[in-house]
């Protein structure tokens, strides 16, 4: 049996919802990551969060159970650092509404971090902080309608915890967004600057992206040109799926990190509908599910199905077939 995984040579990792969710690991990840090792498969773990050093999020990999090494980090704060480096001149003065580790990629950009719009920075760089106060947004805020030039690391509105989820940095961006007439220059996924970094520093000639979001890993993936791989443990479910526009759509579909090791859903439309594993969806007056739903397995294969048959618009997400899949998110 050939796996999913077979056809690449890395994995790279979002972190939040998929391998870890706050201080605990997912389920099936420290596993699934573990085989890949041992089948020699390289892995990078991406990650859009700037509030650690990839020193830390090693470290905390590691203590998950991942023995994840920081050269297999790329954040989005480093991304930044590169993209300061090469956009704005050395010595200038960039307001930082973020933690101490953006601070200092900001130091190593050459650029000079600054606190208030008093200081007439030339740019402003916002990043994922559990600690920002109103008032820094404030700064952040006069800056940008004074002209600085905006830099947001990423633009999440959410990120998972283990007791659900919470605002993102995007929450953040979203407040100056309100004060402003444009947006900023993004560096996470789903845009370029990131998935550049982690492509250029891991060398992979065919990567495969593992993520939990539509709007940042599976649209990230599209635009680096890289296959995609969802799965169901974080932040979006089985109606966000359905839903994706055509630049959002993964390659693939899979409950966790071990789905890497399965082969491939594939859907078959005819007529009267579509079938995928043991799971056929029936188009008829109203959307039938035949088929054994109480596996996860099974789940997954009605779930890959019926996007299909919504992409093709053969069926809403409305429709009440939908109840049926209720062991996913």
């Amino acid at each position: 049996m050939t796996a999913f995984v077979d056809a690449y040579d890395a994995v790279f990792f979002d972190l939040d919802g998929v391998l870890y969710l706050g201080p605990l690991a997912v389920e099936g990840a420290v596993g699934g990551v573990r085989r890949l090792h041992e089948a020699g498969v390289a892995t990078v773990y991406v990650t859009n969060n700037a509030a650690r050093s990839t020193a830390r999020v090693a470290d905390h990999l590691s203590e998950l159970g991942f023995n994840a090494r920081e050269d297999e980090v790329v954040s989005s704060a480093q991304a930044a650092s590169g993209l300061l480096r090469r956009e704005l001149p050395a010595g200038s003065k960039v307001l930082v509404a973020g933690t101490d580790n953006l601070v200092e990629q900001v130091r190593l950009a050459g650029m000079l971090p600054v606190d208030t719009y008093a200081e007439q920075p030339a740019a402003v760089i916002q990043g994922y902080d559990p600690a920002l106060t109103w008032p820094r947004l404030d700064q952040a805020a006069i800056a940008v309608q004074r002209g600085a030039r905006w830099f947001a690391t990423n633009t999440d509105s959410t990120r998972p915890t283990e007791h659900g989820l919470v605002p993102g940095a995007g929450a953040a961006v979203q407040a100056i967004r309100n004060t402003t007439d444009h947006d900023p220059e993004v560096i996470g996924k789903p845009h370029r600057p990131l998935m550049d970094e982690a492509l250029a520093r891991s060398g992979a000639r065919r990567p495969v992206f593992v993520g939990d979001r539509i709007d940042t890993d599976i649209m990230g993936a599209v635009a680096a040109g890289i296959d995609s791989l969802m799965v169901f443990t974080g932040a979006h479910g089985v109606r966000d799926l359905c839903s994706a526009p055509e630049e959002g759509r993964p390659t693939a579909i899979g409950w966790n990190v071990e789905s890497l090791f399965e082969p491939q859903r594939t859907a078959q439309l005819d007529a009267d509908g579509a079938t995928c594993g043991a799971v056929r969806v029936r188009v008829a007056d109203r959307a039938t599910v035949e088929g054994e739903l109480d596996t996860r397995e099974g789940q997954l294969d009605a779930a890959w199905a019926l996007a299909n048959l919504v992409w093709g618009g053969r069926v809403s997400i409305d429709d009440p077939v939908f109840a049926r899949l209720d062991q996913l998110p």
